[in-house]
């Protein structure tokens, strides 16, 4: 089904896999990545395991999955494509937002993405201004007045 599901991708596209029952076998591969990035694809989440490391990440292209494993999976079970599913707790529908980066992975439901822009560009804002702050020997303790919490003055 990772095979169905790249030859479907569009560019721009975040690929999400899951599997009903967990097996330790590795979902996406080099291969299969280079695939999905010559598609245009903008980056892979998978709810379970990928191979090749090394190579994904000469690649470029955003992936998070929760396992390595060595083995592959085969190829001759049956999917669905474009369909809701969870991850980590949250769901997933087509159309959402799923950005991912090395601390893990957000989804922003489709409906919501210009609420969710507004705030994280007002929070990027805030932290620009926090950052610069501290760089001039501010401490994060004060100002965020945690002193005032930890020692009451």
């Amino acid at each position: 089904m990772v095979h169905a599901l790249i030859a479907a991708a569009r560019p721009g596209d975040v690929l999400v896999l899951t599997m009903a029952e967990p097996e330790p076998v590795a979902l996406v591969g080099e291969l299969l990545a280079t695939q999905a990035k010559v598609r245009g694809v903008a980056g892979i989440l998978v709810d379970g395991a990928v191979r090749d490391l090394d190579e994904l990440e000469a690649l470029a292209l955003p992936i998070w999955a929760r396992f390595v494993r060595a083995r592959g999976a085969t190829k001759e079970k049956v999917g669905r494509l474009d369909v809701p599913v969870r991850v980590g707790g949250a769901e997933i529908r087509p159309g959402d937002i799923v950005t991912l980066d090395c601390d893990g992975a957000v989804v922003v439901p489709s409906g919501r993405a210009e609420e969710v822009e507004s705030l994280a560009l007002a929070r990027e804002t805030r932290e620009t201004e926090l950052r610069a702050r501290l760089e001039e020997g501010a401490l994060s303790y004060d100002l965020h007045g945690l002193r005032r919490l930890v020692e009451g003055s």
